[in-house]
């Protein structure tokens, strides 16, 4: 055989091989975390209380049985057939033994964990309970609040740099993931280049990220233990709502096990930072709109009629750039947009709120203990009612304000859950990069990246002021939460000192 043949036969062969050893990495990459406690039978609960579940443990065979002794739906107590130990209850929240793992299971909406929860998964935790998020109720946003960190350059990857006056992120922010601070206090967390696969290879993208944590916190002797699954909204945006929910069973197999075989030493909360419409959403004509009413949808503000509005991903809110003086002349404008639900501008302390039910003002006082929502025309928040009862009950002054904390006891179950609290966030913080207006869109409308639109079919996205869209959920090995919780208020105040302390010189952990 001539030279050339032979080595166009060896370069075949290397090839050959190659792509073998590669389909082989992908077929077996994304496998399913191995399900360690197998459940085999379930007591029923008595009238008494009583209840447990037994567990074969595959490794070896033996039996674990969790009970629940009080009857509040919850394991307090674990016996195993092993010498060592024979059994242990929970942890208290101030063992100084314990490991604490802190897991988001991104957009995870606070429904459906609720529905997991009574249908018998995640017993070793207590009753998941509604976790408000900010405004806009997106995952930058939100975990800049639960995790206390500093503010994030836009609402999005994308962003407008005001100071630069153009768009920046994007891609290589997702991928270089520099200048989210938030990002700093985390040690697990998906890498930026595999949250694009999540949409190419969902389930096996999903199954690789819970492995890599299990991985990860087994390896790791931190004893306070920070972890973002973003997975999971991934697979929200565009998996049926019934598949998630199979999935999720996953994450149950894989916490029972570290919480098992720690053998009470970990405590374990676990929260989203935000939940998701779970209907399928469609594009906003923002940019004819915008033309047929005299402005100009651009990448810069040039002149008076140009608009910035960065689109990344695809959401239930916009944020709007406007050139100086010209938000107040666009508000009522960009209000009258299909699918828009309603649109804020800053007023001093307050927001001014505008939809086609009509406008309306909210005001706080100095230090936001108390909120003052007064209807100009219509009622465009659907408060109207709230604020009666509360009058009724003495809880409204002869001005019209009424205490922060009334005011979030009586709208938790709102269709907008906290809205005094949460308008304020978005006039007042999150951001480097504040926007002029924030336009709420109804459910099933979504503003972002045509490109993405072109590669999807969203079936779920968030970012509305809804409750649907809003509510992510907590719960904890800890005890039981008595209702709602607001994003900043699930984690201690002083958690990046707790986690210097716990762990000393530590380094963030970002997947490989």
């Amino acid at each position: 055989m001539k030279r050339r043949a032979k080595i166009l036969l060896l370069t075949g062969l290397i090839l050959l091989a190659l792509g073998a050893a590669l389909a082989r990495r992908i077929h077996t990459w994304g496998r399913p975390v191995p399900v360690a406690y197998q459940l085999v039978t379930t007591t029923p609960a008595h009238p008494g209380g009583d209840r447990s579940w037994t567990y074969l443990r595959r490794a070896d065979g033996h039996r674990t049985i969790a009970t629940d002794s009080n009857g509040d739906g919850t394991v307090d107590a674990v016996l195993t057939e092993n010498n060592e130990p024979t059994s242990f209850l929970p942890p208290a929240a101030d063992d100084p033994q314990a490991r604490w793992l802190v897991v988001c299971l991104d957009g995870v909406p606070y429904q459906e964990m609720l529905s997991l929860w009574e249908e018998g998964y995640l017993r070793e935790f207590f009753r998941p309970v509604p976790l408000i998020a900010p405004f806009p109720s997106e995952s930058e946003i939100a975990l800049t609040e639960v995790f206390q960190s500093g503010p994030v350059p836009g609402y999005e990857h994308r962003y407008f740099d005001r100071t630069k006056n153009k768009l920046a992120g994007g891609m290589l922010l997702t991928f270089s993931e520099q200048n989210i601070p938030y990002l700093d206090l985390l040690d697990y967390d998906m890498g930026g280049i595999f949250k694009g696969m999540a949409y190419i290879l969902p389930r096996k993208s999903y199954r690789a990220d819970l492995g890599r944590l299990r991985k990860r916190f087994l390896a790791s002797q931190e004893k306070l233990y920070l972890a973002h699954i973003a997975s999971t909204d991934s697979l929200y945006h565009i998996l049926p709502r019934e598949e998630m929910r199979r999935l999720l069973i996953e994450v149950d197999s894989l916490l029972r096990e570290l919480y098992f075989d720690a053998g009470g030493r970990l405590r374990i909360t676990l929260f989203s930072d935000h939940g998701n419409s779970l209907i399928e959403s469609h594009r906003v004509p923002l940019r004819e709109h915008l033309e047929e009413n005299g402005w100009r949808l651009a990448n810069r503000l040039e002149q008076e009629n140009d608009v910035v509005v960065p689109r990344y991903g695809l959401v239930g809110f916009m944020a709007v750039y406007t050139a100086t003086g010209q938000a107040e002349k666009l508000a009522p404008i960009l209000a009258q947009l299909h699918g828009v639900d309603f649109v804020l501008s800053r007023r001093e302390g307050g927001v001014a709120i505008q939809s086609r039910r009509g406008r309306a003002q909210l005001s706080w006082n100095q230090d936001a203990t108390a909120y003052r929502y007064q209807p100009l025309t219509g009622d465009p928040l659907a408060l109207a009612t709230i604020l009666t009862q509360l009058r009724d009950e003495g809880k409204v002054d002869d001005q019209g304000w009424v205490s922060d904390a009334n005011l979030f006891a009586a709208t938790q179950d709102h269709f907008y859950p906290d809205p005094g609290h949460r308008l304020r966030q978005w006039a007042t913080n999150h951001v480097r990069n504040p926007s002029d207006l924030g336009a709420s869109l109804q459910p099933g409308y979504t503003h972002g990246s045509g490109f993405f639109q072109l590669m999807v079919d969203m079936l779920s996205t968030h970012g509305s002021l809804d409750r649907q869209q809003s509510l992510g959920f907590a719960m904890s090995t800890d005890g039981p939460w008595r209702g709602a919780l607001r994003s900043g208020d699930l984690l201690p105040r002083n958690l990046v000192e707790l986690k210097v302390t716990a762990d000393g010189d530590r380094k963030t952990g970002v997947a490989d």
